[in-house]
């Protein structure tokens, strides 16, 4: 897959997860506890794809 897309997807995927998870678990918390959940969860997406990638070398 084109590593363009696959940024693509990892953020529409991570906002749409920040924002739900952040709405379901905790109502009262506010755009920038979404954002750093947002955060999160894109670099563990960008961390383990490395991990994963690391040995193939």
């Amino acid at each position: 897959m084109n590593p363009a897309t696959k940024a693509i997807v990892r953020i529409v995927t991570g906002g749409i997860l920040a924002v739900v998870l952040s709405r379901l678990f905790f109502p009262e918390s506010g755009l920038v506890f979404a954002a750093g959940l947002f955060v999160a969860l894109v670099g563990a997406a960008y961390g383990l794809e490395w991990i994963h990638n690391r040995n193939k070398d």
